[in-house]
């Protein structure tokens, strides 16, 4: 038998037979095996090829390559245990490299697996992170909107202090100072000039609403802020507690200022009675 006809005798297929063949140019079934354990992975090792008329891929031989002689192509005789054994040996060093190829397989799957977690575990890390920076800046505004409400509310109980003193000085006064122009010239001097009014708003439910406004600004203006803020506030009326002082749609036209409600005051929102 010749070189093909033994290797096919092994179990070897027949068109990768053909092509370790001529690739070894029949030369020996040693160098025949080694090729095809080179080229296991080959996607095209066993696509059907004709044996005679061409090389390994299927086109014409290379002239410039020896043709082997009549006595390499004939193959050394041997009995059926030396077949069987070559065959055994050829066989289980193949299987030996296939299971090396899935072993390199399986650890490469094994570190991918690696690398997506670790990937994963980065993203976790920075969303937790960015979760983390978004509540502090919540806390710090909320921070900050409680210092400026306790500050208003300490600006109103001072003004609500300083209006009792006031009223208790005016109360306990002399009569025979009470024309005396001396202690009145004082608040008749040019007042200080403020170009901003904050008012603390208490509405019907009790919720304050503090909000700046220009010194100019009338208490129109006010109004319609109101009406802006809660639309199902439409009729309602303005007054002061300290002193008392209900207003009237005709005070709506003055500005803040010459109504005396800077630089801060707070103003009680009540329903109008039908």
């Amino acid at each position: 038998m010749g070189l093909k006809e033994d290797m096919m005798e092994m179990g070897f297929g027949e068109f990768r037979t053909i092509r370790a063949c001529r690739a070894v140019q029949y030369s020996s079934m040693e160098r025949a095996i080694a090729w095809l354990e080179n080229h296991e992975g080959d996607a095209d090792l066993d696509d059907p090829i004709e044996e005679s008329g061409g090389n390994v891929l299927g086109s014409a031989a290379d002239p410039s390559q020896p043709l082997p002689s009549t006595e390499e192509m004939v193959a050394v005789e041997r009995t059926p245990e030396e077949i069987a054994a070559k065959a055994a040996a050829v066989q289980a060093k193949l299987a030996e490299r296939r299971r090396a190829v899935e072993e390199k397989d399986k650890q490469d799957a094994i570190l991918k697996e690696k690398i997506r977690r670790k990937e994963g575990q980065s993203l976790a890390e920075m969303k937790e992170k960015l979760e983390a920076d978004a509540m502090k800046k919540l806390a710090e505004e909320r921070k900050k909107q409680k210092l400026a409400d306790q500050q208003a509310k300490k600006e109103i109980l001072e003004k609500i202090k300083q209006d009792k003193a006031n009223r208790s000085a005016a109360k306990n006064k002399p009569a025979e100072q009470a024309p005396a122009p001396a202690p009145a010239a004082v608040p008749a001097a040019p007042p200080k000039d403020y170009d901003e009014c904050r008012l603390q708003l208490r509405l019907p439910t009790g919720q304050p609403i503090v909000n700046s406004f220009k010194a100019e600004d009338t208490l129109g203006d006010v109004v319609a802020f109101i009406r802006d803020t809660s639309s199902e506030l439409q009729e309602f009326s303005l007054m002061t507690s300290f002193p008392r002082k209900v207003y009237q749609a005709s005070d709506f036209g003055f500005s803040l200022k010459s109504l005396g409600l800077c630089p801060s005051s707070v103003l009680i929102v009540s329903l109008s009675k039908n």
